[in-house]
């Protein structure tokens, strides 16, 4: 698949400042409102130990993707041609996990626990995150690849959508989420930089928009680990598809059949164990585990 080409306008020195310093400015906010809404939506749960904590700061990732990838959309800079697409996904996922975060019921999950609830006349607000997921998957991936790239139309949108559902299964214990975001940017980096530096110089790719919401979850990395703060479903669904829509952007469709057949695995895995009970039973996983924030 050849990636979107964007216009080959650059940003000023000028602009690129006023944007650095809107980012800065935005990413030392963004926590506090994002502490506040929980606050307002009444989104203060227990954690794993009982900890009653702010439960749902990927808000936070939301206001960033709004403001970054919006403000990009409404300029001819070389990112804006992607950045529409970005924003569809981040908006879509994020406000998806949100709703989750605040009607969710914890008692049901996974695929087949929430599609047993409405074969049983029992909807849930899982199968509004799946449905909705997949349709706002398949809108960025007609956007990215048009009507006629069928087999990439599907490979790509399934991967946005597993992707995030993917971080959802690893948002159980601090840090683990983060981790799960990092492995997931690693083939995008990979494949970006065997373009060669100066390849990246002339033809920004969408992946760089990977930055925000990374930078992002950075600033949340902290309390996070420690248990002093959970991202929730609106942060982990975020994260997940913007990863995965970045990953479709400049990975060919063999990197793009590994990375599926991958999530795949990772998904189904997911449904029919549990990967807690697999780390805490496995030594060398459990002492990696516990590198990763509060047990």
């Amino acid at each position: 698949m050849t990636p979107l080409s964007p216009p080959q306008s650059e940003f000023s020195p000028f602009t690129l400042s006023l944007l650095g310093l809107a980012l800065l400015l935005l990413l030392g906010t963004a926590p506090t409102i994002a502490r506040i809404a929980c606050r307002l939506l009444s989104l203060e749960k227990a954690n794993f130990r009982g900890d009653v904590i702010p439960a749902s700061i990927g808000i936070g990732f939301v206001l960033v993707a709004l403001v970054c990838y919006g403000g990009l959309s409404a300029t001819d800079a070389p990112l804006g041609a992607s950045s529409p697409i970005f924003l569809l996904v981040a908006a879509g996922f994020g406000i998806l996990g949100l709703l989750d975060d605040v009607w969710g019921n914890r008692a049901v999950g996974g695929f087949r626990g929430h599609l047993g609830a409405l074969a049983k006349g029992r909807p849930t607000t899982g199968v509004l995150k799946l449905v909705g997921g997949g349709v706002v998957a398949f809108a960025a991936s007609y956007l990215l690849n048009g009507p006629h790239a069928l087999l990439r139309l599907v490979l790509d949108a399934l991967i946005i959508a597993l992707s995030a559902n993917a971080l959802n299964l690893l948002d159980v214990r601090p840090g683990r989420a983060q981790f799960g975001f990092l492995l997931l940017c690693l083939p995008t980096l990979y494949a970006v930089l065997r373009q060669g530096m100066g390849w990246i110089a002339l033809h920004p790719p969408a992946s760089v928009l990977l930055g925000p919401v990374a930078l992002a979850a950075l600033t949340e990395w902290w309390p996070d680990s420690r248990g002093r703060a959970m991202m929730g479903d609106t942060g982990s669904n975020l994260l997940g598809a913007v990863a995965g829509l970045a990953a479709v952007t400049v990975l060919p469709l063999s990197g793009c059949f590994f990375l599926f057949a991958f999530l795949i695995l990772f998904n189904w895995g997911g449904e029919k164990v549990s990967y807690t009970e697999i780390v805490e039973r496995t030594p060398w996983l459990r002492d990696f585990d516990r590198q990763l924030g509060a047990r």
